[in-house]
């Protein structure tokens, strides 16, 4: 049983509906005027809204209106009922953001038809929805103790080891153990930095670069990138693989937010392709854009898994054991967007991936 409300001004019609609806297994409830249903919307939040559009002073195209711009209303599927066929009042209705619109006499099947298509459609959201939150809610289970327990275990072996033994040790070997505590370290640091920046993106609405003197331009941009290219290539050992097209161009980002794009772009095209095999890393500034291209040749993504991209989501973790907390990319998509730009993934299967992140040019 769904909550259907009835918003019109004619009693009698109102009655004839809700017998309808009900007949078809529909709990309703009614309102008279525009306001009174705005009303009864916030008070019962119906899972859909048959509302008419000619109505003395609060119209349905105004009730509509109100109900699209509450935040905690705005996804009420919402169907328009009148005796106006013109269709320039359908595509009014449908600008607005109605799901349906149905002309007056209305035959009760289609009635029918039309509201439990829209239920279905609302019920199928929400099942994809709880799918999304299923999903995050197992990746984050999953994943954050994964990533804390195996750094934070060589930092306490390692150190422990140097602590209890360091006189037994040789001067290599306690060398060998001090960088494998640095490098867990840096990537413990890398994983809360990630976090705390993406929380700050999501609760803050964080916006890069607001002034001019936050971008970067000409060779100091160019040099940044490459040395955030290089930089993380080193952490994998794979220098000889960083090929460099970097033209001097202005970028409209600050310079740690241009280091973090270059680092994480380059960390997973080093993470999801094989030592020997190329990343090209490009610069390129045509008349309308200035574009940043990382390309490898590792094994790809298919397109589903490129609309999936989401904070603390990987992708065949329990496969290929790649590191990481799935926040790295969504970070750089917040960053390019607050910029002003945009990122594109291109890739197919075992073809290798694509990352541009391109802005109208200064």
């Amino acid at each position: 049983m769904a909550r259907v409300l009835l918003i019109d001004d004619e009693v009698a019609l109102r009655e004839v509906l809700a017998e309808l609806l009900s007949a078809a297994g529909h709990q309703t409830t009614q309102a008279g005027t525009g306001a009174e249903g705005i009303e009864a919307i916030r008070s019962t939040r119906p899972d859909l809204v048959l509302c008419d559009v000619q109505m003395p002073g609060m119209d349905g195209y105004a009730v509509l209106e109100a109900v699209r711009a509450d935040p905690q209303l705005a996804s009420t599927p919402f169907l328009f009922l009148t005796g106006l066929d013109a269709r320039h009042h359908f595509r009014a209705a449908m600008s607005l953001g109605a799901d349906d619109y149905l002309a007056k006499p209305v035959r009760q099947d289609d009635l029918v038809a039309a509201v439990d298509a829209r239920l279905a459609r609302r019920a199928a959201g929400r099942r994809e929805s709880e799918r999304r939150v299923a999903e995050l809610r197992r990746s984050v289970t999953f994943l954050l103790p994964h990533e804390l327990r195996t750094p934070l275990t060589v930092i306490l072996g390692g150190s422990q080891m140097i602590r209890e033994l360091h006189q037994q040790m040789a001067p290599e070997e306690i060398g060998e153990m001090a960088t494998a505590i640095y490098k867990a370290a840096q990537r413990l640091h890398r994983m809360a930095e990630n976090y705390l920046l993406h929380v700050g993106m999501e609760l803050e609405r964080l916006t890069v670069a607001e002034s001019p003197a936050g971008a970067l331009s000409g060779a100091a941009g160019a040099d940044v990138v490459r040395d955030a290219a290089n930089a993380q290539a080193r952490e994998y050992g794979r220098e000889q693989d960083i090929q460099m097209d970097v033209a001097d161009a202005t970028l409209p980002v600050a310079e740690a937010y241009v280091r973090k794009i270059v680092s994480e772009l380059v960390d997973n095209a080093l993470k999801f392709s094989e030592a020997g095999k190329p990343i090209k890393v490009s610069i390129t500034a045509p008349a309308q854009r200035v574009t940043l291209t990382v390309a490898d040749a590792g094994r790809g993504m298919t397109l589903d898994q490129i609309r999936e991209v989401g904070a603390f989501h990987q992708f065949d973790r329990a496969v290929l054991e790649q590191q990481g907390s799935g926040l790295g990319l969504i970070l750089v998509k917040g960053i390019i967007e607050a910029s002003g730009g945009t990122l594109d993934l291109r890739s197919g299967g075992g073809e290798g991936t694509t990352a541009s992140a391109s802005w109208p040019a200064a």
